[in-house]
């Protein structure tokens, strides 16, 4: 049975934020993924972070869960997941989609525009 506590913490589990800078360090060595959730629309538009991993909102449960037929093999769970979007409000809730998947390591980056003012690459 749980208490109140457990049912928040079960249905909006904490999510541990990332600047871009530190996220781009992390992911230039390989120890960490960057995952894109914008839509098609907006990377086609503004570009995304080289080297991200992008996928859409609505796909990232069926992307991230790995007994599923449409894994994504680079979302690996041994690796700390950083998650950015337009504004940061998409990325928390692909970040708590993740956790309730068992994703231990996954970290809001928020607003593409965080790893735009800090001049970090980007890619069409």
């Amino acid at each position: 049975m749980f208490n109140m506590f457990q049912l928040i913490t079960k249905v909006f589990p904490h999510i541990e934020q990332i600047s871009a800078k530190e996220a781009a360090a992390r992911a230039a060595t390989g120890e960490m993924v960057l995952v894109d959730v914008r839509s098609n629309a907006e990377v086609a538009r503004f570009g995304k972070a080289t080297n991200a991993l992008h996928i859409e909102l609505p796909y990232i449960r069926h992307k991230a869960n790995r007994t599923g037929p449409h894994f994504e093999a680079a979302l690996d769970p041994a690796k700390p997941i950083a998650i950015y979007c337009e504004n940061g409000a998409r990325s928390l809730m692909a970040a708590r989609i993740m956790k309730k998947l068992g994703y231990e390591q996954v970290y809001n980056m928020g607003a593409f525009r965080e790893w735009m003012n800090a001049k970090l690459p980007v890619e069409k």
